[in-house]
């Protein structure tokens, strides 16, 4: 229930244009990056080194855009009745309360993204080191047997 507030919340804190940069709705854009933060965390091993760079770009890229909402530097245009475009004047900045709500579900976006990505460096990094002790442990095990070998 708490993501699906904060996900409603974080779609009505963007500014209304309803395309970002990639072509889709802020909506889309929003689940997008939800999608990526939870796909971060069950980042398989052998695709961590190739892909862990677009994840921290997009992600990062989706913060200072979100930071840039929440400081209020967009602001939410309101759509005449007829919805025939903006009225005329009429923009909504956001409140010192939206602004506190913004910032604090940034907060937990990012917290989340932190988590996240040292779970997938955690268990990249531990399949590497059972990959080094092993081989280290191949070479003592070879240069015994061949000092056996050289002394038989």
């Amino acid at each position: 229930m708490k993501k699906i507030i904060i996900l409603i919340s974080i779609t009505l804190s963007f500014s209304s244009s309803s395309q970002d940069e990639t072509g889709s709705t802020t909506f889309e854009y929003t689940q997008k990056i939800h999608k990526k933060l939870s796909e971060l965390e069950s980042l398989p091993v052998d695709k961590y080194v190739d892909e862990i760079d677009s994840y921290r770009n997009s992600l990062v890229k989706y913060f200072e855009h979100k930071k840039r909402v929440c400081r209020g530097e967009f602001s939410t245009i309101i759509l005449s009745g007829e919805g025939q475009g903006p009225a005329k004047g009429a923009t909504h900045k956001l409140s010192a309360k939206e602004r506190k709500l913004c910032f604090r579900e940034m907060k937990a976006l990012q917290i989340t993204f932190i988590n996240n990505m040292f779970v997938a460096r955690k268990r990249y990094l531990d399949e590497l080191h059972e990959k080094q002790v092993k081989a280290l442990s191949d070479a003592r095990e070879a240069s015994i047997n061949d000092l056996k070998r050289a002394f038989n």
